[in-house]
């Protein structure tokens, strides 16, 4: 049995390929907006809020304080 080039192998699995590939797209966007988001709190003041800060304010603004 003749063993299959590297080219043949990524012809076989194009189907994996492309979810690889979008799976690589989807983890790099997730930590840009990640990044964002932690530079959007330090902007603001609220990236050094404990979790007991952050439940009060969420409560606050439930009981439309």
């Amino acid at each position: 049995m003749k063993k299959k080039s590297e080219e043949e192998n990524k012809k076989d699995n194009t189907g994996w390929n492309a979810f690889l590939e979008l799976r690589r797209q989807a983890q790099r966007g997730m930590l840009r907006t990640m990044q964002q988001l932690s530079a959007d709190a330090e902007k603001v003041g609220s990236a050094e809020m404990t979790l007991d800060e952050i439940n009060a304010e969420i409560a606050a603004a439930r009981n439309g304080k």
